[in-house]
């Protein structure tokens, strides 16, 4: 059963992540677009897509034996929050919302296996049980609906008579172009990867591991921003090539002569920033040194060239153009994403990509190289790679803050 709360507690949220203005205009463009493509009403359920549209928030989203939270957006009509009853104190706490509907006992399995059909007999009360409802789905950006199959089975026969539309290009189209206050979010967590940087240079001793580094790393995000997952780390010394794993391995040391690439991932009101590097351990042979310099120039010249109106799929084809001036190519069939409450986002700035570049978006652009033919682990690689962000503006773009590229070493 859901119950509305007929009165607040609170009449204004505590601690909101941002103004109500800044909430008013999400709700506004989402709305306008909604409008464009004749939906009636969206149906969210993915944990940042409530985040964005409400500033709703929890710790609580792994267990997929509850959900926190689930979002209505009417065209016409203020949004609805249903959330679990002991979690109204949240949605007062954080977000604008007036109109809130608690589900009663939802640890109980059937009342959180009725969920679905609850939030669709809303839908039908609000005169949408025949209407177009946008819900999570599309190419753009892997936008799911991330609730068991019986969840969204039980939902889509009890709203049989409506024409359930995948939606994630309207809310992609919102979340794509960032306001000053997200740039604001993106470019504080940014500065927290680029301080910590600093600080590794300065304390790194020969010896570390790889888990070393990835705890002092994380440690210093720590101390400049909110929250940091552990980073990624993939060092030469490895015994076999494990990309994009998180530093865990005692056994890992770190050498002269080894490489290591690294990316953290500050978080700062939900959104991520990250500047990724390679360093050489010891002193950098010239060859490495040549190579270096030619996959940072890769992506310093594509953000030379990012402005609206250029598609994603060029920017990846300058990084490529730009590595085979110095006789090098590009290993990986991209060259940055979007970014923002998930630390990838669209547009995908990969091989055939036609997605237009608008002013707002944020985008990171990066470039890597590896010694071996492949990532077939048969051989760990030497790996060479650069990541910085840029803020797309009305005549090109302007560079987020980043590590000096002229620091190749670390134990020098």
């Amino acid at each position: 059963m859901l119950k509305s709360v007929e009165e607040k507690i609170w009449k204004q949220p505590l601690y909101p992540e941002f103004p109500r203005s800044e909430y008013d205009d999400r709700i506004g463009r989402v709305k306008k677009y909604m409008a464009d493509e004749k939906l009636d009403i969206l149906v969210l359920w993915d944990v940042n897509n409530i985040r964005y549209f409400s500033g709703f928030r929890s710790v609580h989203w792994a267990p997929m034996t509850l959900q926190c939270a689930v979002l209505l957006i009417p065209v016409d009509k203020e949004p609805i929050i249903v959330v679990p009853d002991f979690f109204q104190g949240v949605v007062e706490g954080f977000t604008f919302l007036n109109q809130i509907r608690l589900l009663c006992e939802p640890h109980v399995t059937a009342h959180m296996r009725e969920l679905p059909k609850l939030v669709a007999d809303t839908v039908k009360e609000l005169g949408f049980g025949k209407g177009r409802i946008g819900i999570e789905g599309g190419l753009a950006g892997g936008m799911c609906w991330p609730r068991p199959i019986n969840d969204i089975d039980l939902f889509r026969s009890e709203l049989n008579g409506a024409n359930l539309v995948y939606a994630a290009d309207v809310i992609w189209r919102c979340r794509t172009i960032k306001s000053p206050a997200e740039i604001d979010a993106l470019w504080i967590a940014t500065v927290a990867d680029v301080r910590a940087y600093g600080e590794l240079v300065a304390n790194f001793e020969l010896g570390w591991t790889e888990r070393d580094v990835g705890r002092f790393m994380r440690n210093k995000v720590l101390e400049f921003s909110e929250d940091c997952p552990p980073p990624l780390i993939l060092a030469s010394s490895r015994r076999v090539c494990m990309a994009d794993v998180p530093a865990f391995d005692d056994e890992v040391s770190l050498s002269t002569g080894d490489r290591i690439a690294l990316e953290p991932y500050s978080i700062y009101k939900g959104y991520w920033g990250s500047c990724a590097r390679s360093f050489h351990i010891g002193p950098i042979p010239d060859e490495a040194l040549q190579k270096s310099m030619a996959i940072d120039r890769s992506v310093d010249v594509a953000k030379e060239a990012v402005k609206p109106g250029i598609t994603s799929g060029r920017i990846l084809e300058i990084i490529n153009e730009a590595l085979a001036e110095k006789g090098y190519e590009n290993s990986l069939d991209m060259g940055g994403h979007g970014v923002g409450l998930n630390f990838q986002e669209p547009p995908a700035i990969a091989i055939g990509e036609e997605f237009i570049v608008e002013e707002g978006m944020i985008l990171a652009i990066e470039a890597w190289a590896l010694d071996a033919d492949d990532m077939s682990a048969r051989k760990v690689p030497n790996l060479y790679g650069t990541e910085d962000y840029v803020v797309v503006t009305k005549d090109g773009s302007d560079p987020f803050p980043t590590f000096s590229k002229n620091i190749r070493c670390l134990g020098t």
